[in-house]
C-alpha cells in the first residue's frame, strides 16, 4: 500500500480511514435515532446540520484566499481542465457542474441513506455495517456496464459474500429479515454513488460539493418527511443528540473526507479502505448497545470481509 500511497498522498489515505471510522461508529449513533424518529425526520435535521457545518469552512477559506491573492477571486481547488474538456460533457453539465453533481449525488445520498436509517430500524447496527459494505463488491459488478470486465477474483468475491450473507441474515429456515432488505437496497444505493462521486470528483471543488450534495439531500429528506411523518418534538430532542454526531461527523466531515480521498488515491486502495466502516460498525454495536453475535453471524461477517479483501487488495504484477 505504502508503494501507491507516495509523494504525499498518505494524507488523503488518513482521510479515508477518518471516514470509515466516523461511518463505522454512526451505525450506533443512527440505530439510537431510530428509536425516536423517523428515517427521513433523522436524514432532514442530519443533512440540514452537515450543510451548515461545511459552510463556515468553505466561506473562511475563500476569505484568506482572497486576502493571500487579492488578484485572484477565487484560490479554492480547481476542477481538472482536462476532465473538464471531454466531448461527452457538454452544454447544461459544463455550466454548472457543481449544481448537476451536487443534485445526483445528493439524490442517491438520500435515497441510500433513507434505506439505511429505515431498515436499521428491524436490523442491528452489526448487520446493517457488514450489509452495508457490499457496495465494495457491487461496485465492480456495476462496471460491466461501463464495458470494464471483472477478474476471476471478483466473481469468487461475489460468491463469498452471498454466503457471508446467508450465514449472517438467514436465521430462521430461506428468509431474508425485513430489515436486512432494505439494507441490501442500501448498498446497491452506495454503490452508484460511489461511482457518481469518481465521476465528479475531479470536475469541481471537492468541499463545495460535498456541502451541495448534503443540501439537497436534506430538501429530498424533508419532502419525505412533509408527506410520510409527523415530527414530533419531545422525540427530536431525544435524538438530537446521535443526530448531531451523525450529522458532523459522519456527514460533514465524512463524506467529505470521502470526495477527497477518492480523487487522490488509487480507486482500488481507496475501496479497501472505506471498507473497514464494516469492523467499527461492529465494534460500536458491541461497545455501545450491547449486541452480540452468534458464531453463525461471526462467521458471515468473517467470510463477508474476507470476499471485500479479496476483491479490493491489488493482484501483483
Amino acid at each position: 500500500m505504502s508503494a501507491k500511497l507516495k509523494n504525499g498522498k498518505w494524507k488523503y489515505a488518513l482521510a479515508l480511514f477518518a471516514a470509515a471510522f466516523f461511518w463505522g461508529t454512526t451505525f450506533a449513533a443512527q440505530s439510537i435515532g431510530a428509536d425516536y424518529v423517523g428515517p427521513f425526520t433523522y436524514l432532514t435535521v442530519r443533512s440540514y446540520i452537515g450543510t451548515v457545518f461545511l459552510l463556515p469552512f468553505i466561506f473562511s477559506r475563500s476569505f484568506f484566499a482572497k486576502k493571500k491573492n487579492p488578484d485572484t477571486t477565487d484560490n479554492t481547488e480547481k476542477p481538472d481542465p482536462a476532465a473538464l474538456s471531454k466531448p461527452a460533457e457538454n452544454g447544461f453539465l459544463i455550466r454548472h457542474p457543481l449544481l448537476i453533481a451536487g443534485v445526483c449525488c445528493g439524490f442517491l445520498l438520500f435515497a441510500s441513506s433513507a434505506l439505511q436509517q429505515y431498515g436499521i430500524q428491524y436490523s442491528t447496527a452489526a448487520n446493517a455495517s457488514f450489509i452495508t459494505a457490499m457496495y465494495v463488491v457491487i461496485v465492480p459488478l456495476l462496471a460491466l456496464f461501463g464495458g470494464k470486465k471483472p477478474g476471476v477474483r471478483t466473481w469468487i468475491s461475489v460468491v463469498l459474500c452471498v454466503i457471508g450473507l446467508y450465514l449472517l441474515c438467514m436465521k430462521d429456515g430461506f428468509t431474508i429479515s425485513y430489515g436486512d432488505f432494505f439494507l441490501l437496497l442500501c448498498a446497491l444505493g452506495f454503490s452508484f454513488q460511489i461511482m457518481t462521486i469518481n465521476h465528479f470528483s475531479s470536475r469541481v471543488d471537492g468541499l463545495k460539493l460535498a456541502a451541495c450534495e448534503f443540501f439537497a439531500e436534506a430538501l429530498f429528506a424533508t419532502a419525505g418527511m412533509l408527506l410520510f411523518e409527523h415530527p414530533d418534538k419531545a422525540a427530536l430532542m431525544k435524538a438530537m443528540p446521535s443526530i448531531l454526531y451523525a450529522g458532523i461527523f459522519s456527514n460533514g466531515i465524512a463524506y467529505t473526507c470521502q470526495i477527497i480521498g477518492q480523487k487522490h488515491v488509487n480507486p482500488t486502495v481507496a475501496s479497501l479502505i472505506m471498507c473497514l466502516e464494516s469492523v467499527f460498525g461492529t465494534l460500536s454495536g458491541w461497545l455501545i448497545l450491547h449486541e452480540v453475535l452468534s458464531i453463525r453471524e461471526i462467521s458471515g461477517c468473517v467470510v463477508m470481509f474476507g470476499a471485500i479483501l479479496l476483491c479490493t487488495i491489488p493482484e501483483k504484477k
